[in-house]
């Protein structure tokens, strides 16, 4: 099935992103479709923009932990809260979920970890901090790319990474356009 998969993203001139392919991928999605659409609706942000960044920070896994730049995929929440107490023992920056939100943010607003392992409040945030950066920036690819960092370069391209998940985000997904990128 992986192969067909593969082959019928190559006929589409999608290229062998594996992980763009991946029908498991295009299943959480589905799955989370609506809490990407609420957020998104709410934030005035197409939702396939917000899964385009799920996408690259995740692919839509709702409990992966980046911890000082190592990927952890825990099996529970308990799990991932059990990494999260301990990155913050060792005072060691970390994001959590889907949009992978910045331990930052949970000091800024008062957050518990818990409460953003929630797939819902997590697209929330990221679609929050998104906002911000678009009304910093305006709509386009620097707000885009200052979601992930706020160094020209690394914006750059990560804006061209998402960019890349966008359009395949778009095959599966393209009831609403785009528009303005």
């Amino acid at each position: 099935m992986r192969v067909l998969l593969l082959a019928l993203c190559l006929l589409m001139g999608l290229g062998l992103d594996a992980k763009a392919c991946d029908r498991q991928l295009v299943l959480r999605e589905g799955a989370l479709a609506r809490d990407f659409q609420k957020s998104g609706r709410h934030f005035g942000i197409p939702y396939q923009l917000l899964m385009a960044i799920a996408r690259q920070e995740s692919a839509c896994q709702p409990l992966v932990i980046n911890i000082a730049g190592k990927d952890y995929y825990p099996r529970t929440l308990q799990q991932a809260l059990d990494l999260v107490a301990q990155a913050q023992s060792q005072k060691q920056s970390f994001d959590l979920g889907l949009m992978q939100i910045n331990a930052e943010w949970l000091t800024r607003f008062g957050l518990s970890p818990k409460l953003l392992l929630e797939p819902k409040n997590n697209i929330f945030m990221g679609a929050y901090i998104l906002s911000r950066e678009i009304r910093r920036r305006g709509f386009g690819w620097e707000a885009i790319g200052h979601y992930h960092s706020h160094s020209k370069a690394r914006a750059r391209d990560y804006a061209g990474k998402i960019k890349g998940h966008l359009g395949k985000v778009l095959v599966h997904w393209p009831k609403r356009a785009v528009e303005g990128l």
